[in-house]
């Protein structure tokens, strides 16, 4: 069969394109509120986690390098949205906590997507979101077993005596 009429080839493409499709006008709704990607994924993963997380944590979870979210939240901090504090367990490490000033902005980032998915998802029937999810979690489940994999394949051999 052609690669381009395997169904899990165009259903690659599609998940692709329809996530850029989809964060890119969830940005265009956002932009007014002076949020961008990198700003409100870092909002709403901080507010996920109210005990804080270490910056190094939130980097991974936001899929950005260090030095890019430290001047994220360095923005973010001078705009009174998110505080650092030193760790208690260790002096080197930062906890990152939402702020309250940080608190409203999240219900409203919360309202602006529940809108945007309602509007995506008007006329879609409940149980091909449900298939749907169901597929796309098996897939996620395989790619962190291929990630773990790959992660203890890159692990030096410790020799035995």
């Amino acid at each position: 069969m052609p690669q381009g009429e395997d169904p899990s080839y165009r259903f690659g493409l599609r998940l692709a394109e329809v996530s850029r499709l989809w964060r890119h006008e969830l940005d265009a709704r956002l932009k007014p509120l002076g949020l961008s990607t990198a700003r409100w994924v870092t909002l709403v993963n901080l507010s996920a986690h109210p005990e804080g997380m270490t910056q190094n944590a939130l980097a991974i979870r936001v899929g950005i390098k260090g030095p890019s979210l430290v001047r994220q939240l360095d923005l973010l901090e001078a705009d009174g949205w998110v505080e650092r504090r030193d760790s208690p367990a260790d002096r080197r490490v930062k906890r990152v906590f939402l702020t309250p000033k940080g608190e409203p902005v999240i219900e409203t980032i919360a309202a602006i997507g529940r809108r945007l998915r309602a509007e995506l998802m008007e006329g879609v029937d409940e149980r091909e979101i449900r298939a749907a999810v169901a597929l796309l979690d098996r897939m996620k489940l395989r790619l962190h077993a291929l990630e773990r994999r790959e992660e203890a394949q890159a692990l030096p051999e410790i020799e035995t005596v």
